[in-house]
Order: C-alpha cells, then structure tokens, then sequence
C-alpha cells in the first residue's frame, strides 16, 4: 500500500504538505504546486507537520522552491519538518540554503 501525497494551501497563504516526500510522490507534488503557485509568485513558509517521510527528492524539491518562490525578504520559512528531512540536509550541507526547522520533541 502506498500513501497519498497531497498539498495545498493555508488560510496564512502557508503552503502545507501532508503524506510523503519520496521519489514516487515528488513529481506529482511538484506539478501541482504550480498549479497553486502563479508563475514568479512568491512563497513565505511551507508546513510539513503532516509530512510522515522525506528523501532527497523531498530536500530537492524544497531547495527548488527556495530557489524559485523565495521572498523578497530572504529565505522561505520550512517548519515542521521530520527529523530525518533534517538530519539529511545537514548531511549534504543544505541546511544553510534553507531555512528548515523540525519538529518540536513529544513530550
């Protein structure tokens, strides 16, 4: 069984992200964030609270939009991000492209 990818967008303009961010789901993803995203637009914060994985094609995408939607006042804001989203961008030395924070520890 695979789980579905989605995303849409917040009442905050927030991009929010729930499912997968893998190599099967990223395309999909990717094509249908243009579809929310106008051409040139910019983005100001991505939620991954309901991300439940991430590989590099998920960093990939991120540093995408980060590349293509930044705002004008600097990085794009990704909260919420899994552990694992963050131990890798550490490991390949993108964590200071992005503006990546994880999630908080359960208590």
């Amino acid at each position: 069984m695979t789980e579905t990818s989605s995303i849409s967008k917040g009442k905050d303009g927030a991009i929010l992200l729930q499912g997968e961010l893998t190599f099967s789901s990223v395309p999909s993803l990717y094509l249908r964030a243009e579809e929310l995203l106008d051409s040139g637009s910019s983005l100001a914060e991505i939620d991954l609270a309901g991300v439940t994985t991430a590989d590099s094609a998920g960093l990939a995408l991120l540093l995408e939009w980060q590349a293509t939607h930044k705002p004008s006042s600097g990085r794009l804001q990704i909260r919420n991000a899994p552990a694992g989203l963050v131990s890798l961008a550490r490991l390949c030395e993108a964590d200071e492209l992005l503006d990546l924070t994880g999630r908080e520890p359960v208590q």
